[in-house]
């Protein structure tokens, strides 16, 4: 039986006829608002389809786990993800058995582009943290597929969710054009009907003083600073006067500037060292964030990535600077010296949890997290026994932490100090260090909800959506500057009872700033959602006029289905030549999927125990699922790895941020992780920094000549070309270090290579594309 509650039921009946953006406060049912609109579709319309998208795979399994658990239709769900090949979601979305579709909208957007979905049978599509509807992402494309390609009439009902769509109008104005939203649904907490289910959130402001060793590293910061931007205001590149009007976003605007004036063929030199001062200055600006907002442990650990990536010339110019010498000698000599921060942090924590306070001052912050972490992945502690409780702790902390490094010195910190605390955060690999992957991250969230350890230590990977149980206290090692993460973060608490947040603020940093906005931009939020006139364009859609109903057998069958599912089927029942999923796959698809298809569907029927006779069912699914990852996962990230090669070629000694590469491909961050991964080992592309990649030809310089190159034609694995309109000559693969695509016959481009002879013949290595 679903539980829900009367401003929940009000918010159903009003998205049942229109597409809703609905914004509800965290913890006050989003989710359960989901599934009874889509109850409602998929009972009155029988062949209907619901697709429920949410931007990660621990958030898609949330949905997946709520539908299943609180409807009799689990045999009518089916999450997806990307480890599913493309041959089985094929299978999959064209299967009548399967009506409510949960997966991310990375997967969904690639399935749209080979073909693979049929819109028109889907009645619902819902976009969770539908804040995320802006610009380039995968929500904005999906709903223009579904409402600008769809036959008349036949457009979905949409229905968007988020407890913080943002602070300007403006991009609200975005999300709902975007998913062609017609009316917008908010509650407050101060809401009449929502009251009775909000508890008290006290927050806390701990303003902190930095020590005396991270002021003079600062000082040491803003002199550099105050030199390069000094540089861009005497050359007229920056129009304010004074060094601190000057703000990051200028310099971003700044460079986006100079990049748009440098023209290849005629480079400025002048312009150039621009580019390279206002790359330095927005570094030493992070620089200084870092250790008045963090601590010197994560400048001392930038420097140290930096180093290791001192092949980029920007780089090499900051460590050639003096004062930056003389800041990495200091951060050798205090590297045990806990910053202030990190001290508040344990004397919270421990009077939060009724602990002795007894700060170790013998700190390193070099410690390995594996000193905490025995094989088996249970806590480890010397000298704690007095300390530590024996039993299940019943008080739970989450800390909130912007970077890895930090949550790494928080999480060793505090079980230095004899409170257990595990660190939560995303599956990508980052400087070395391997991110944690769905099951374990899965594990970690399991013990902290079963009382195994009291305090989790989270990056922004615990701020959206995941299903985190209910804390007692939310610590902000830092402030944020973005309004929905302000409050995603402080939705984790005050959910079932009571809550308490605390926020730890460096004096006179970028923490008082970053505050203060987050503050303005949460109270424009609410404003613009209660005291704006929107005025939403109506859209042509399914009129939901004629139900048809599924019938009372029906949901009878699926009620007991529900109540004694079981995978086995009554082999003599079964019709050997009814199999869907063969049937579905198209004639080219690779025999390897077919044979284990064929394999699955009519194995054990020779066995004489008749409960070993299992023939297709969805759970073989997950052997397919296997085997189609093995057969194209390779392929793809071959495909992908040629692809970030284009775009890093045109991006130049710039490179690309990896995030960048996410949004502009829209493929899973786990193959684009291992493409790069690939590419690095190939010595194809290296690291500028610990987020930024380029192609190692486009940072260094490339002996050779410059020719003008036209293929002539593709014989036999190789291209014969014409350079300079003079002379033929072979293009061998081995000789080839460019875009495949280029080499098509008719295609003239310029290159960077040599010519040399070999057997008689005349080859040509092309070593650059220009």
């Amino acid at each position: 039986m679903i539980k829900y509650r009367q401003y929940q039921e009000d918010i159903v009946n009003r998205a049942l006829y229109n597409n809703s953006l609905v914004v509800i406060p965290t913890s006050l049912g989003k989710t359960i608002v989901a599934l009874l609109v889509s109850l409602d579709i998929l009972l009155n319309w029988k062949k209907s389809k619901v697709l429920v998208l949410a931007p990660t795979r621990p958030l898609v399994f949330q949905h997946f786990q709520l539908f299943k658990k609180n409807t009799f239709l689990l045999d009518q769900c089916i999450a997806l993800t990307g480890k599913i090949g493309p041959e089985i979601r094929k299978t999959i979305w064209k299967s009548s058995s399967f009506r409510v579709y949960f997966a991310t909208p990375e997967l969904v957007k690639n399935d749209i582009r080979d073909g693979t979905l049929n819109k028109d049978e889907f009645y619902l599509i819902i976009f969770d943290e539908a804040q995320r509807a802006v610009k380039d992402y995968s929500y904005t494309s999906i709903s223009r597929h579904f409402y600008n390609n769809s036959d008349h009439g036949k457009h979905p009902l949409i229905l968007g969710l988020s407890a913080s769509p943002g602070a300007k109008e403006e991009k609200i104005k975005e999300i709902c054009s975007n998913l062609f939203i017609e009316q917008i649904i908010a509650k407050s907490e101060r809401d009449d009907d929502v009251l009775p289910y909000i508890f008290d959130t006290n927050i806390e402001h701990y303003s902190i003083e930095m020590n005396d060793y991270q002021k003079d590293l600062s000082a040491l910061l803003n002199s550099l600073i105050n030199d390069k931007i000094l540089w861009l205001i005497n050359n007229q590149f920056i129009r304010k006067r004074k060094v601190e009007s000057v703000y990051r976003k200028d310099l971003l605007s700044l460079g986006d500037y100079i990049k748009s004036k440098l023209d290849p063929k005629n480079m400025n030199f002048f312009l150039l060292r621009a580019l390279k001062v206002q790359s330095l200055s927005l570094i030493l600006l992070y620089c200084r964030d870092l250790v008045e907002s963090q601590g010197s442990f994560a400048l001392k650990k930038f420097l140290d990535n930096a180093k290791d990536n001192f092949a980029s010339k920007t780089y090499q110019e900051l460590f050639l600077d003096s004062r930056v010498n003389e800041i990495i000698e200091k951060l050798k000599d205090h590297n045990n010296e806990p910053p202030p921060k990190l001290i508040k942090v344990l004397s919270v924590v421990s009077q939060f949890l009724d602990l002795k306070e007894d700060i170790k001052t013998s700190w390193s912050s070099s410690r390995d997290t594996d000193t905490f972490i025995t094989k088996q992945g249970n806590l480890n502690y010397k000298d704690c026994k007095d300390k530590l409780v024996p039993t299940n702790y019943q008080k739970k902390i989450l800390i909130f932490s912007q970077y890895r490094d930090t949550l790494e010195e928080i999480t060793n910190f505090l079980n230095y100090n004899c409170i257990p605390c595990r660190g939560f955060y995303g599956q990508s690999n980052k400087n070395g260090q391997r991110g944690l992957s769905q099951d374990k991250q899965l594990s970690i969230l399991g013990d902290f909800k079963m009382g195994k350890f009291p305090v989790l230590v989270a990056t922004s990977v615990a701020e959206e959506g995941l299903n985190i149980p209910n804390v007692d206290l939310v610590l902000f090692y830092e402030p944020v500057p973005s309004e929905i993460r302000f409050i995603q973060r402080k939705g984790r608490t005050g959910r079932f009872s009571n809550g308490k947040v605390v926020i730890l603020i460096s004096k006179n940093s970028i923490d008082t700033k970053y505050l203060e906005i987050s503050k303005r931009k949460v109270n424009r939020m609410k404003s613009s959602l209660q005291n704006s006139n929107f005025i939403f364009e109506k859209h042509d859609k399914r009129t939901f006029k004629n139900p048809d109903k599924m019938l009372e057998s029906e949901l009878f069958f699926l009620y007991e289905k529900s109540k004694q599912y079981s995978e086995s089927v009554n082999e003599d029942n079964y019709n050997e030549n009814i199999n869907p999923i063969l049937d579905s796959i198209s004639s080219n698809s690779n025999k390897k999927i077919k044979s284990l298809v064929k394999k699955l569907s009519y194995r054990h029927r020779s066995s004489h125990d008749s409960e070993q006779s299992i023939p297709f069912t969805k759970r073989n699914l997950e052997d397919l699922y296997e085997v189609s990852l093995n057969l194209d996962r390779k392929k793809l990230v071959e495909r992908v790895q040629r692809q970030i090669h284009d775009l890093l070629g045109k991006a130049g000694k710039t490179g690309l941020e990896v995030s960048y590469l996410n949004e502009v491909m829209g493929i899973d961050h786990e193959i684009i992780g291992k493409a790069i991964e690939n590419l690095t080992k190939m010595k194809r592309t290296i690291w500028l920094n610990k987020n930024t990649v380029a192609l190692i030809e486009s940072i260094k310089f490339i002996s050779g000549s410059k020719y003008s190159v036209s293929v002539e034609k593709i014989v036999m694995g190789k291209a014969i070309v014409i350079v300079n309109e003079k002379w033929y000559a072979s293009l061998e693969p081995r000789d080839y270090f460019g875009p495949r695509a280029l080499l098509k016959k008719g295609n003239t481009f310029d290159i960077i290579g040599e010519l040399y002879r070999r057997a008689g013949t005349l080859h040509l290595i092309v070593k650059k594309i220009i």
